[in-house]
């Protein structure tokens, strides 16, 4: 018997889950979701065709990278795998039905360095699921995103005559650290687009509980900051060196100031800092990796402004040298009202929702989603991104946990809200 497409979502999600791949390194994931849509009648697009690759952040290194391409290539085969080398992992499979809107989802791929928990209690572990790719997890619904997405795909294969228009299924890379976004906005990809959707699944919200906006997702930069300085004896002569260490010690203490300045919500956190190669040497190096995030675009523009001074201002004091990396960014954005009184009118009719929130401005963190909306938005197009809770009964699990887990039956109500959503759009021109 053919499996229904529940049990298909289920099964992609697992697949999803066993195998995880980091941001950037999804050469394996992107080959299945490649393979899987074609097999069902799309038109496939890959890599360069919908990313712009001149100035992808936060790369990984090369030992890295070539360890995920060569387990990708064995496991499919180079012709399969070649073209999504260099870090290209983005995949989308495009369905023409003709006269119509453009309705493109996006679904992100990418997994974290989190190793899994194998405690008895952690589904995964008991169902045999649990991620074979050691100190690499899903651990923020990806993999649930992605068979949503399948489903989808599915769904639309087997309605196809009574569809219209463009539908893009958008699969992005590298969406933790805000990374896999910009090079397809800067590719053009989207420029056709008339509504843009995606969904997240929430770990931490109930089952039966849709966001139909959610506006609450912050602006962020995420930046490397490195000092050069010049060595010297700690003990003999300090006063020859410029200690890189002090100026990242300054600017550390400067920038925890900053965030609370203002009624804006502000954050900025030093994540890390590493310098120096011993106790009795005066610092010629050291680095921070920092993040700054803000509801506002605006006020993002002026944490970022500020911490350039800072830093120039330190480095300075030290007689240092500095450089500052943009190794992520997203934008801020808000949902379109209309689209997400559509939604609402969807998922009441569903009569699968039992708390429908038409907005909201919970601050949930940052997502990359918002500059893709952005683009769209900024040539007329509407969009949203939308949360639907998943949490699993009397469980607490948090987001980027090695515990967390997912209601699976969440997924098949968001497939099903994606497919109706495209209908609903369909009749509206």
């Amino acid at each position: 018997m053919e499996p229904t497409i529940e049990q298909k979502i289920r099964t992609y999600r697992r697949h999803f889950h066993i195998t995880p791949e980091l941001a950037w390194l999804e050469y394996s994931t992107a080959t299945f979701i490649a393979d899987e849509l074609m097999a069902l009648g799309f038109e496939v697009k890959r890599a360069q065709e919908l990313m712009d690759t001149k100035n992808l952040m936060g790369l990984p290194d090369k030992a890295a990278n070539d360890l995920a391409y060569e387990k990708a290539v064995a496991t499919y085969g180079v012709k399969k795998v070649e073209s999504f080398a260099h870090n290209c992992t983005a995949v989308a499979g495009i369905f023409d039905c003709g006269e119509g809107p453009c309705v493109a989802l996006r679904f992100d791929m990418d997994a974290l360095p989190i190793s899994e928990s194998d405690e008895t209690n952690h589904l995964p572990y008991q169902k045999g699921f649990i991620s074979k790719n050691e100190g690499v997890m899903h651990s923020c619904g990806h993999d649930a995103h992605m068979a949503i997405g399948l489903g989808l795909a599915h769904c639309l294969s087997e309605n196809k005559e009574s569809l219209r228009g463009r539908i893009i299924l958008l699969f992005q890379p590298a969406e933790e650290g805000v990374r896999g976004a910009d090079p397809i906005v800067n590719s053009g990809f989207l420029k056709s687009v008339d509504y843009l959707l995606a969904a997240h699944l929430w770990s931490n919200i109930p089952l039966g509980k849709i966001v139909c906006s959610q506006n609450g997702t912050m602006a962020t930069d995420k930046l490397d900051i490195t000092f050069y300085g010049k060595s010297a004896h700690a003990g003999i002569c300090p006063e020859e060196g410029n200690n890189a260490i002090l100026a990242a010690a300054n600017t550390i203490l400067e920038l925890n100031e900053i965030q609370f300045k203002g009624q804006d919500l502000r954050r900025v956190n030093v994540g890390c800092i590493e310098g120096g190669t011993a106790r009795n040497i005066i610092a010629d190096n050291a680095s921070l990796k920092v993040e700054l995030r803000a509801k506002s675009q605006a006020v993002e523009n002026e944490l970022l402004s500020e911490l350039e001074q800072i830093v120039k201002h330190s480095a300075l004091k030290q007689s240092c040298t500095y450089k500052i990396e943009k190794v992520g960014a997203a934008s801020a954005a808000k949902g379109d009202d209309s689209l997400a009184h559509l939604i609402e009118e969807e998922a009441r009719q569903m009569n699968c929702f039992d708390e429908l929130v038409l907005s909201d401005c919970v601050n949930r963190g940052s997502e990359d989603f918002t500059s893709l909306m952005s683009d769209v938005q900024s040539r007329g197009a509407k969009a949203c991104f939308i949360g639907i809770g998943a949490s699993l009964p009397e469980k607490k699990l948090q987001h980027h946990t090695p515990t967390f887990d997912i209601n699976e039956d969440a997924m098949f109500l968001a497939s099903e809200l994606f497919f109706r959503m495209i209908q609903r759009l369909n009749r509206r021109h």
